[in-house]
Formats: structure tokens, C-alpha cells, sequence
């Protein structure tokens, strides 16, 4: 009789955690609350109930499309669905894992499926590829499709009309930041040296800060190009072509995270952004810092055009984060380029710097030893406690003659080597 009563009292317990052991299924739905669809902030009418499958959202194909402003079919002898609105084409097929968005292949999670008569797909595929952005609440089991979204660049509040599909970047900085996300662009900034990441080196450039190649940007068709704010002179030009502009930028380690952020949010890729920002946090926090702050200074330029760089550009900011003292701090930043400063042999022989780095083009070893004959010839930098000591570096072209974005952590631990060499 006990074993009995146990028997029916396991498969009672059985039967009540059943829909919480179904996470690859129908999780939502087998816990009792049903997910709430809503596009910009209004109720989306379903067919049936939303499924769960394998951590995805599928509902009812044609209520979905409808509601999106879209045209859907239906090929009962192949079991396809076809989705259109204005330009975008989406295609799936019943049980297969292959999407087709204009005829470029994408991997779902979860195949669509055929449950009491309908045809159910992802909800996240079809509404981005429509330029609408998906979030799932889970402790509310609700999902919300947005038309538009607004984003705090470094310029101020910027409303997205659509999800960019086609993006330009015009800095290569944000084009890694892009990539690092999952992201691609279909024009880039004029490379000045190696393309990072190398899956980007095939793309069409466009330009750059300094100027835009609008016949080659107009071929590219464009829904968003992000620029620097130097060039919102050309605002109008760009949107012409169709184009919502961005403007933003990043001259310091937290500026280029903020970026990460942003562009994380524009992607939908929150999530990734944050793991990228922890992780580059965490190899700037393993340095380790020299005991005392070596006093640097950090040329930029070519000999006979130098600039400073101040505490406010990128290389400034890394050395403080790297562990030295910035010589330049209270220089004065020139009128066009705020964050450097023109050189003063006066003032660098009175901060008399214990390690000089140089930033430049062209072969390391080549660049130095330029340098170092010029060192020779010059009594004022003789001077130097570091020409005595031989303590001038060329800092690597791949890391610093442009902004590194993602690869900040990279470029600090370099500084931070060399200023550990300064006894």
C-alpha cells in the first residue's frame, strides 16, 4: 500500500515539473503565462499563443507579417513561407534552420514548425529584418517590437527610424566595434595602414573624417552612416542618399566604451557589448602599474610637423591608465585639434621626461633610428633624461596611428611595458 501511494506521488511531482524540464519547448507556455506580443507600445493580435522553442519566440506567420505592415504566402507543396515588405523578402521554410533575408542565408535556433494547423516562425527574424527592434522581458513573458529608437550619441539624442541593414562607418575604429558585435558594414573608412578586423578589408572605402567619396557612398545605398561630428557640414548631402547620419565619436578609454554601448544598442546586442566592456576591463585591471609614474611624453607626427598629445586624446588617456605621468598635461590643445598640443622644446626640456614615445607611419626600427639621429644633433634633446638613457620608443602604427577601439587594452598594456623598463 506505501509503495503504491509513493508510486502516485512521484508521478504527481513527475507531471508538475514537466513544463519546467521542457526549456527546449515550450517554456512559457507549459508554465501557465502566455508571452504578450506588442508593437510600439500596442497589443499585437495573434492567431494562437506565442511557442517557446528552444529559447525562441515563434508565432503565427501571417498575423505576425500583417501586423508588421508586410505581405505573406504560403507554398503549401514545399511548406514555405514568403514575407515582404517595401524592399525587404524573407523566406523560411517548415523544419529547416535556413532563413533566406534577400537571398542571403541566415541560421535560426529554432526551424519553423506546423502545430494545429498553422505555421509558426521567429519572431526576432521577421521583425528585424522589417527594421524593428525585439526585446524580451522574461520576468514580465513579454516581447516588444519598436519601430524607431532613440540613442545618446556624443552628440546628443539621435532617433533611429528603422534598424540599420546597411551600415557605413567612417572611422576604423567603429567599423571593429561593428564587427566585434556581429555586425557588418558595406562601406568603410579609407584604411591608413592594416584593416581590423581583416573580415572587413574586402569593403568598399568611402572616406573618411576629413572628407566622403558621396559617388562611391551613393552606390552603397546606405540606411545609416556614422560619422564624426566634424562633418555634419555634410549632413544634408549624406541624407540625400537616403541615409540617416549618426554622429558620433570617442577620444578616451571610457568614450570608446560608451560607443560600445551604443552601437551594441542600435544592434541589439546589448548583451555582447556588456561582456565586451567587462573583458576589456579585466586586461586593463591585470596590469600592473609601475611604483612610481614615469614621466612621458608622447609625440605624434613626423619630424618637423610634431604634436603632443594631451591627456584628452586617446594615447593620453591610455598612458594615465597605463601608469605613467603626462609631461603635456598643462599644455595648451591647438585650435583645431584640442586634444593635442604643438610642441614646445622649451617646456619638454623643463619637464625634462624620463621616457619619450613616438606615434607614426612607416617601419618601427627606421622611424627610431631617424629620431635618434636627430636626438644626436640637437643639444636641447640630449638634454634628456630619456635620450641619455635611451629610453624613446616608436609605439606600433597598428595600435595607435588610429584610434584602436575594442583593441584599447591592447595598446595600454604596450605603454605600460615600456614604462616598466623606466627604472
Amino acid at each position: 500500500m506505501f509503495s503504491k501511494v509513493l508510486s502516485r506521488s512521484f508521478l504527481a511531482a513527475a507531471v508538475l515539473l514537466a513544463p519546467l524540464a521542457a526549456g527546449a519547448g515550450q517554456t512559457a507556455q507549459a508554465a501557465g503565462t502566455p508571452i504578450k506580443v506588442t508593437l510600439d507600445g500596442k497589443s499585437v493580435s495573434l492567431d494562437a499563443a506565442p511557442k517557446v522553442i528552444n529559447g525562441r519566440t515563434l508565432v503565427p506567420y501571417s498575423s505576425l507579417v500583417k501586423a508588421l505592415g508586410g505581405k505573406a504566402t504560403w507554398n503549401a507543396s514545399n511548406k514555405t513561407v514568403s514575407a515582404v515588405q517595401g524592399d525587404v523578402t524573407v523566406k523560411l521554410t517548415v523544419g529547416s534552420t535556413s532563413a533566406y533575408i534577400n537571398g542571403a542565408v541566415k541560421s535560426l535556433d529554432s526551424a519553423p514548425l506546423i502545430d494545429g494547423g498553422k505555421t509558426y516562425v521567429p519572431l526576432r527574424l521577421i521583425s528585424e529584418a522589417f527594421g524593428k527592434w525585439v526585446t524580451y522581458n522574461k520576468s514580465l513573458s513579454s516581447v516588444a517590437i519598436n519601430s524607431t529608437m532613440t540613442v545618446t550619441t556624443s552628440a546628443g539624442a539621435f532617433t533611429l527610424k528603422k534598424k540599420p541593414s546597411r551600415i557605413v562607418t567612417l572611422s576604423s575604429s567603429d567599423t571593429e566595434i561593428i564587427y566585434s558585435l556581429g555586425g557588418t558594414v558595406v562601406g568603410r573608412s579609407t584604411a591608413i595602414g592594416n584593416v581590423f578586423p581583416p573580415a572587413a578589408a574586402s569593403v568598399p572605402e568611402v572616406g573618411s573624417s576629413h572628407g566622403i567619396n558621396f559617388e562611391k557612398l551613393a552606390t552603397l545605398k546606405p540606411d545609416l552612416v556614422i560619422a564624426s561630428p566634424s562633418l555634419k557640414t555634410q549632413q544634408a548631402t549624406i541624407e540625400k542618399l537616403g541615409a540617416q547620419v549618426m554622429f558620433n565619436s570617442h577620444n578616451s578609454y571610457s568614450e570608446i566604451q560608451a560607443s560600445i554601448r551604443l552601437y551594441g544598442k542600435v544592434l541589439g546586442q546589448e548583451s555582447k557589448a556588456a561582456q565586451i566592456i567587462a573583458d576589456m576591463n579585466k586586461q586593463v585591471a591585470d596590469l600592473k602599474k609601475p611604483a612610481a609614474k614615469p614621466k612621458t611624453l608622447i609625440v605624434y607626427g613626423a619630424p618637423g610637423s610634431f604634436v603632443v598629445a594631451l591627456p584628452t586624446s586617446y594615447p593620453g588617456n591610455f598612458l594615465e591608465l597605463a601608469g605613467g605621468k603626462n609631461v603635456a598635461s598643462s599644455f595648451k590643445g591647438m585650435d583645431g585639434m584640442p586634444q593635442y598640443a604643438e610642441l614646445s622644446l622649451e617646456r619638454v626640456v623643463a619637464a625634462n621626461p624620463d621616457l619619450i614615445l613616438f606615434i607614426t607611419h612607416g617601419d618601427a626600427a627606421e622611424v627610431k633610428s631617424s629620431f635618434k639621429k636627430q636626438f644626436e644633433t640637437n643639444p636641447a634633446w640630449k638634454s634628456l633624461s630619456a635620450v641619455k638613457n635611451d629610453k624613446f620608443e616608436v609605439l606600433s602604427s597598428d595600435l595607435f596611428a588610429a584610434n584602436p577601439g575594442i583593441r584599447a587594452p591592447q595598446a595600454i598594456e604596450e605603454i605600460n611595458k615600456l614604462l616598466l623598463t623606466v627604472e
